[in-house]
């Protein structure tokens, strides 16, 4: 989520997962937060003046508390692989901000993974180095603990889940394991596989003990809560290297008792996976994609703002970042949907990747009818050594709000600064959050932290946000618990899942008979006439640039 990290680094460099962004909007009186940096009553205001550069300055003035003591980006890749992973190792175990929220046992994974990188060295294997490097980091159950491999994977993800099998897996609300997906001419089509078959072991381990022990370090929108974790693990139980082999148990074909088939893993470019993100009914090639930098969101929309209006004349806005190019796209299509007097909105932040803060608070604004708190961001202060509130944030009712029945779709692909909107509706009482999985549960303060060998750039939180009582809020804590929960689940089941292979968004679609449901009961929004004016209010900004990612930014480029 926020912006302790450059906004456009965060955006050109991380998309798929962006982690960086504080706070948001308008005035340099803390009066609630004694030593903050900024405190912003109208996180809207810096983006109705539309000028970034403004903008810009107002989030690196927001460190001023801490500026004396930032440091540059460390940049191991000129020591040893080893020595480099122990600095590294010692610098987020001084300064992650969850280690006590996630119980993270450092001294156990420095045990665990400092001979592996020996390991891999000394043999130079840079397969075995990278695969260790994110076991170690996937074993921190954070969204924003990753690494970004600017000079690739060096062949690991292929040797460990290239092969598929031919079919997809879907873990249903009875917990009952189906088959969602049996690729054609694949051997388990040829066996009599079909989709609704339900398997009941793997290898010989009962299905749910197999899911549980699967290794999700692929994913690349690493989950943080048990729920999202779960859901890739299902995903990739299916995927081995090619030529394994594969004992399923599994009812199918009409047979009423289980039968176990043996199925040989196969390259098949990653088909199995792409047929698994049912999200928007549609695949979605999210591991198995040569780029990850660029993977995405092409195979989504190429818009910043997608907008379109849905049967019953409702509006559906699909927002996938936080970034400062994205408000007026987003202005324009909630004036048009006030100006129209829309019975109802959809937002789609189902692949949100997060980003600013500031903006996160925003939009709220344009659906809230009284301020609401949205967050104390904090940084790591390596003067003092501890956590320390840099900014107050809140968001503000704007001249244009909307005010008539919202759903909201999340997924845990809904990540960092993606989650704030539906935590503020959940907080506001406002409009309902639909959908089949709660969000990411990864809210911390992001950014790049270090530069492996190898040109690995590793990212984690070094602050955290944290809700009025000054607890931490969103992130998810040591049971896995954590993100904004759907307030009505669509229901998982064989039918749901065969209507989403099927092409259909079920989601939107349950969402869209919410609206209807709302109009039926009299909750149609009042007539309003937008206006374009300008709030009248001081300017300022989120937070939240680590200009040390500047420097780094050009770097990366080249690597690209």
């Amino acid at each position: 989520m926020k912006n302790l990290c450059n906004l456009a680094f965060v955006v050109i460099l991380f998309l798929f997962m962006a982690g960086c962004v504080l706070p948001s909007a308008a005035a340099t009186d803390p009066a609630g937060c004694p030593g903050c940096g900024m405190v912003w009553k109208d996180t809207c205001i810096p983006f109705e003046k539309n000028n970034e550069s403004a903008y810009n300055e107002e989030l690196i003035a927001a460190f001023a508390p801490v500026a004396a003591n930032q440091t540059p980006t460390a940049d191991y890749r000129n020591i040893s692989w080893t020595r480099a992973f122990l600095a590294f190792h010692n610098d987020i175990k001084e300064r992650y901000a969850f280690t006590r929220q996630r119980s993270v046992d450092f001294d156990s994974l420095n045990a665990t993974y400092t001979p592996l990188i020996a390991a891999a060295e000394k043999k130079q294997d840079k397969a075995a180095y990278y695969r260790a490097i994110r076991q170690y980091l996937y074993s921190i159950p954070d969204g924003h603990v990753v690494v970004l491999p600017t000079e690739g994977e060096f062949g690991a993800k292929y040797a460990d889940i290239g092969g598929g099998y031919g079919i997809t897996m879907t873990l249903l609300d009875s917990d009952d394991v189906i088959v969602s997906y049996v690729a054609n001419g694949s051997a388990a089509e040829k066996i009599g596989i079909k989709p609704g078959d339900k398997i009941t072991g793997w290898n010989g381990k009962e299905i749910h003990d197999a899911i549980n022990a699967t290794s999700y370090i692929w994913a690349v929108k690493k989950p943080s809560t048990h729920e999202g974790i779960l859901l890739q693990q299902t995903r990739l139980l299916a995927r081995d290297p090619v030529g394994s082999q594969a004992s399923v148990k599994i009812t199918y074909g009409g047979i009423p008792h289980p039968r176990t088939l043996n199925l040989t893993a196969y390259d098949d470019a990653y088909d199995t996976l792409s047929k698994s993100t049912i999200y928007l009914g549609k695949p979605v090639n999210d591991i198995g994609a040569d780029n990850i930098l660029t993977y995405f969101l092409p195979q989504i929309s190429n818009d910043t703002v997608t907008y379109r209006t849905l049967p019953g004349g409702y509006s559906y806005i699909g927002i996938y970042k936080e970034s400062y190019e994205v408000y007026q796209p987003f202005r324009a299509a909630m004036l048009d949907a006030v100006t129209n007097n829309s019975p109802g909105i959809v937002i789609d932040l189902r692949y949100n990747n997060g980003g600013d803060d500031n903006l996160a608070a925003c939009y709220a604004g344009w659906f809230v009818d009284k301020p609401v708190f949205y967050e104390y961001g904090t940084t790591y202060d390596r003067g003092s050594r501890k956590f320390t509130i840099l900014t107050e944030a809140w968001a503000q009712p704007q001249v244009n709000a909307y005010h008539g029945p919202v759903a909201v779709l999340v997924s845990p692909d809904t990540i960092s600064s993606g989650e704030g909107l539906p935590m503020i509706f959940t907080r506001s009482g406002r409009g309902k959050i639909i959908s089949w999985y709660g969000t990411n549960g990864a809210f911390g303060m992001n950014n790049v932290q270090g530069i492996l060998p190898l040109g690995m750039y590793v990212f984690f939180p070094n602050g955290a946000s944290l809700d009025e009582t000054r607890a931490i809020q969103v992130d998810s804590n040591a049971t896995l618990s954590g993100g904004i929960s759907p307030q009505i689940r669509v229901p998982l089941n064989e039918s749901t899942v065969a209507r989403a292979m099927a092409g259909e968004d079920v989601q939107l679609t349950y969402a869209m008979e919410w609206l209807d449901e709302q109009q039926a009961t009299g909750q149609a929004p009042p007539v309003v006439t937008a206006t374009t004016a300008t709030p009248a209010q001081k300017a300022t900004p989120g937070i939240a640039m680590v200009i040390i990612a500047v420097g780094i930014l050009a770097v990366v480029r080249q690597k690209r």
